[in-house]
């Protein structure tokens, strides 16, 4: 298994990308301070519990890589279907928003 602050690093990278506006998001998201969230990006330090909750309540790849990290693999269905739901609602949103109902 991946260390846990790489773990991280990998899906902080992959939901927000790696630029300096990811990382400020990041630190609003979980209040932390911008050396905290460098290293969690940088994969040398993981977040806290708190913060954890808090990444995770905002980014299905962080939820997705601690669903890997504790062998709940058959959860991630799941977690993929509530981003599919998620992606067809803004879509139906915008098709209202492009032809209103009459």
């Amino acid at each position: 298994m991946q260390a846990f602050p790489q773990m991280i690093a990998g899906a902080l990278r992959e939901e927000w990308g790696e630029s300096p506006s990811a990382r400020k998001a990041v630190g609003l998201i979980t209040n932390a301070n911008e050396r905290a969230v460098r290293n969690w990006f940088d994969g040398r330090n993981g977040p806290s519990g708190e913060n954890l909750v808090r990444l995770i309540q905002h980014s299905d790849a962080v939820l997705s890589a601690v669903l890997r990290a504790s062998r709940r693999d058959q959860l991630l269905p799941a977690v993929a279907l509530m981003r599919l739901k998620a992606s067809l609602q803004m879509a139906i949103d915008s098709l209202d928003e492009a032809f209103p109902s009459r």
